[in-house]
């Protein structure tokens, strides 16, 4: 559980420093780090007492800011939720880009899940993201959040996707299949998280990349998953 005690070193509200590159994305860095602060402390507090439950105040209070500086960075209490949630996405994204073309999607993911395992506060955000995922059904404004997310999903699939299919990031196939894979990890994220968060279940790792390479086949009717051939 993420202390709601103070978080001065990570204030929002500091000024960004003038000068250098480096210094602006030092800056630029320690203002990411610190959306992700206040967004692991807002996915704590739905969780705990409900959206409705939990005001901007709350959120606020909780990182040690200002209810001024939250809204600075955030268009709505519910909008908090995204930088945990695109942690997932984003390490999806980073997976696909080492996606050898020798190996088929299935032999990648199993690979890959060994060469690159996640730790610590990895897996808190990868829990916290899946509660946020089973509670969108009946939260409108949250789950606005949740697809916000996904849409910047599919838009970092094409580029990936257009490698693989060796064709121009704007080429329509490559868009549409860029759709139909986000749909596709979409669902597969809701069914998971509502089996292990809310049924109590257990759903092996192995099991979600299996489903995940299936869903994605699927999807994309086997344009997407196996080998590239030379």
């Amino acid at each position: 559980m993420l202390s709601l005690s103070d978080t001065v070193v990570l204030s929002l509200s500091d000024t960004e420093p003038e000068g250098s590159a480096l210094i602006d994305s030092a800056a630029t860095t320690k203002q990411a780090q610190a959306r992700l602060t206040v967004s692991r402390l807002a996915c704590a507090l739905f969780w705990e007492r409900g959206v409705a439950g939990t005001s901007g105040d709350d959120i606020a209070a909780a990182a040690g800011l200002s209810t001024r500086t939250i809204w600075r960075y955030f268009r709505s209490k519910e909008s908090c939720v995204e930088p945990v949630l695109a942690k997932t996405t984003d390490r999806f994204i980073e997976v696909l880009n080492r996606w050898p073309p020798e190996l088929s999607l299935g032999e990648h993911l199993s690979a890959d899940v060994i060469a690159h395992p996640i730790f610590g506060e990895d897996i808190d955000d990868e829990i916290a993201a899946m509660r946020i995922a089973t509670m969108t059904a009946d939260e409108p404004a949250l789950r606005t959040a949740y697809l916000m997310v996904h849409d910047q999903l599919e838009r970092g699939f094409v580029p990936v996707l257009a490698r693989r299919l060796q064709l121009p990031d704007g080429d329509l196939s490559v868009r549409l299949c860029a759709a139909a894979v986000t749909g596709a990890f979409r669902v597969i994220d809701e069914d998971v998280s509502r089996a292990v968060i809310v049924e109590g279940r257990t759903v092996t790792q192995a099991e979600t990349l299996a489903l995940i390479d299936q869903a994605i086949r699927d999807a994309t009717n086997g344009r997407l998953g196996g080998p590239v051939t030379p």
